[in-house]
């Protein structure tokens, strides 16, 4: 009989043991760090760099948004109070080297947005007129006809995908006969298509959306 009280009062104490050892776990659990999150990129800069091809001067536009969406209204130029046009003359049947540059200027140091969409190319594609356009290369090199101006632009960047595609950071536009002082629209929009980039508009979302006006003199 005493062998059997004590049995069960060193299974009850262990029991008890486990159940406190259970408890205390439940209540104190540990808790994993939270990530943090990345912070938001915004594109406060566009800058099309537009080359002669023969004489090498460079003409700057730009477009300019110091908060990203929303806030303040955005404005062509260096700054709101030396506004340029919106207007881009090129001489007629040329040849133009275009660059596009993205520009992050909310951080410190400021950062290149364009290097970003670079590197994720099999992402990313600018549209020039907003892909109401003609194309007349959709494999490579991509070069589009922008209707109205009849300017050709052809892609110089490529994506790492397969089949690989244009970026459209980097172009060459040839002029064709001028225009007087006609204004042609020129959109330029970049999109961004995870998974879906097919040389078309439509897959994906706006990333930025710049409206200028091309005249051919």
């Amino acid at each position: 009989m005493k062998t059997t009280i004590k049995l069960f009062s060193i299974t009850m104490t262990v029991l008890l043991l486990i159940a406190a050892s259970c408890k205390k776990d439940k209540k104190d659990p540990i808790k994993e760090p939270e990530p943090t999150p990345d912070p938001q990129e915004v594109i406060t800069t566009f800058k099309l760099i537009l080359t002669d091809s023969a004489s090498n001067i460079s003409s700057v536009y730009m477009f300019k948004d110091p908060d990203g969406d929303g806030g303040q209204a955005g404005f062509y130029g260096p700054t709101s109070t030396s506004q340029t046009d919106s207007v881009i003359t090129l001489a007629a049947n040329k040849t133009y080297y275009g660059k596009i540059v993205l520009l992050d200027e909310t951080k410190s140091p400021v950062d290149s947005i364009s290097n970003e969409v670079k590197s994720e190319g099999v992402e990313h594609m600018f549209f020039y007129n907003n892909g109401n356009n003609t194309i007349l290369n959709s494999v490579n090199p991509y070069t589009v006809k922008l209707n109205g101006s009849d300017i050709k632009i052809t892609y110089l960047d490529l994506d790492a995908g397969t089949p690989q595609r244009g970026i459209g950071l980097q172009t060459l536009w040839r002029t064709t006969m001028a225009s007087g002082t006609t204004k042609h629209l020129l959109n330029i929009t970049l999109k961004h298509q995870p998974d879906s980039k097919d040389g078309t508009y439509g897959p994906g979302e706006s990333d930025v959306s710049v409206d200028f006006k091309v005249m051919l003199n």
